[in-house]
């Protein structure tokens, strides 16, 4: 490490995380090598660090001094990079938690976020969907936060948020939950949320456990919100999302940074989490088998509510 330049080290993060390989000793070394440069690192340099730790979720051992130079850096140079590149630094900052209410604002203000709206190549797809995770870390995360926020318009969802071939998996785990519900009108699948994530199933549950019509009540996470009757007492709003192979790091049962933000954003934005990783879906042989751990999931996730 003592004899990588900046240039290097950058381009050894950033093709570590492409790999979705954490090594913690070498991360921390990254973080290292960037501090004890702190004045002569370029932008562009520790933009790529910072991208780097946020696709694998990783947090250095000495994360206020690396943040405070990361905030440091940005103040005067934000609005001077590349705006898809602004964008991706922002929405990294989100993942780690360490977004600031000014920066969030640089990027949400309309004079900004409006050259993303109508942009359908896959590039400003992608962008556009970050942009969607700002605003919501922004909502949901900084309740100081006074704006400005994307215009309603810009959540529903667009086509590509749905048309994607569905994975055994995902069709595994609906089929099976379908089978449960007992009615059509007690689960929604496939739930696209004005929060730029997908949900894999949706269900409510009374106080009593049994399952409720989606559509009588308001669900206001859905854009645009749907109205309707509020949440009887004690009812529980619960989100399936299922976990496949490509969303963990290289040889973990970690997430990447991306499915970290989801679960912090449906978790605060009221939702009870059942997560379905592969690792699990894969034990279980018959359709009793993957019933019986769906159920138990929903009690165990139900029950540790209750706890608290």
């Amino acid at each position: 490490m003592p004899s990588l330049t900046s240039s290097e080290v950058a381009r050894c993060a950033k093709s570590f995380a492409f790999l979705k390989w954490l090594n913690l000793p070498l991360f921390e070394a990254f973080a290292q090598h960037v501090l004890s440069r702190a004045q002569s690192i370029p932008l562009p340099h520790l933009c790529n660090v910072l991208l780097a730790f946020a696709r694998l979720n990783f947090r250095p051992e000495q994360e206020d001094s690396f943040f405070s130079l990361v905030h440091e850096k940005l103040g005067g140079q934000l609005a001077g990079l590349d705006p898809a590149l602004q964008v991706d630094v922002l929405w990294a900052l989100c993942v780690l938690q360490q977004a600031r209410d000014a920066e969030l604002r640089a990027v949400l203000r309309p004079e900004f976020h409006t050259q993303f709206l109508d942009d359908r190549s896959p590039k400003g797809q992608s962008t556009f969907q970050k942009l969607l995770h700002v605003n919501a870390t922004a909502q949901l995360e900084h309740p100081k936060y006074t704006g400005p926020l994307l215009p309603a318009s810009a959540s529903v969802p667009r086509p590509s948020a749905l048309d994607r071939k569905a994975t055994p998996l995902q069709k595994e785990l609906q089929e099976t939950l379908k089978g449960q519900l007992g009615s059509a009108d007690k689960g929604r699948f496939s739930v696209a949320t004005q929060y730029g994530w997908v949900l894999d199933a949706e269900v409510l549950l009374d106080a009593e456990g049994q399952f409720l019509p989606l559509k009588d009540f308001v669900a206001p996470h859905l854009a645009p919100p749907s109205g309707g009757q509020p949440l009887p007492p004690k009812a529980k709003r619960l989100a399936f999302l299922r976990w496949e192979f490509p969303n963990f790091n290289s040889r973990s049962k970690d997430l990447l940074g991306r499915f970290v933000l989801a679960r912090r954003h449906l978790l605060a934005a009221g939702f009870l989490l059942v997560d379905v990783p592969y690792y699990e879906w894969l034990e279980l042989k018959s359709e009793w088998q993957k019933g019986a751990y769906l159920k138990d999931k929903v009690r165990k996730v139900v029950a540790e509510e209750l706890a608290k």
